[in-house]
């Protein structure tokens, strides 16, 4: 509501300027008319020139590797996918983007914790975010099951071809013109075999 708004001071802004580009680029001793910008002190951070949602994510995930080991009790973010055995055996699946986590983590017989971005503590793993943000690239029912049916109402297609389909538009996963890095975001709860608490033993 209005009222929580006026008292409301954020921890860290984002302004994403995604259409805007630094055409003065090579003045400001960058390699592109793209940037990303973090100021730690003023806590604050502006996106130029760059149509990837990822980058406001990996922004703040950057920024939590830097101010999470100093807290106390120091907490240890990791670029991971987890998920959770029946007898609470827990699993990280480390790689950089694209390299898979996802798919990994996503395994009917285990639950899911999350698909990207983690943290260990002396109580456990647990859960930066509470969703998931898979590539899209190629990705079919076939293939990729849990995935393609988290997308639904609610789940959010990012740099996808849409192509016409009588009276509908609907995503070609493999038709990669716009780019090969396609991305769906969605909450985990789409994915059945969620683990509930976001959280397990090491």
């Amino acid at each position: 509501n209005y009222e929580q708004l006026d008292n409301f001071t954020p921890d860290f802004t984002v302004i994403n300027a995604c259409s805007q580009v630094n055409e003065e680029w090579e003045k400001h001793n960058l390699n592109s008319d793209v940037a990303v910008v973090f100021n730690i002190e003023e806590r604050k951070a502006v996106i130029f020139g760059t149509w990837y949602g990822g980058e406001n994510k990996k922004g703040i995930f950057s920024l939590m590797n830097y101010w999470l080991p100093m807290q106390d009790p120091p907490q240890f973010p990791m670029h991971c996918s987890a998920n959770v055995g029946k007898k609470g055996d827990s699993a990280l699946f480390f790689g950089l983007s694209g390299t898979g986590k996802t798919t990994l983590s996503a395994d009917p017989h285990r639950d899911l914790i999350g698909d990207d971005e983690h943290g260990w503590d002396e109580d456990g793993i647990f859960n930066f975010e509470g969703g998931c943000y898979a590539k899209t690239i190629n990705l079919s029912e076939k293939t990729e099951p849990d995935i393609y049916r988290a997308i639904k109402k609610d789940a959010m297609l990012e740099n996808v071809k849409l192509v016409e389909e009588g009276d509908s538009l609907v995503p070609d996963y493999f038709d990669t013109t716009k780019t090969e890095n396609g991305r769906v975001s969605y909450p985990i709860f789409h994915i059945d075999n969620y683990h509930k608490p976001q959280i397990a033993g090491h």
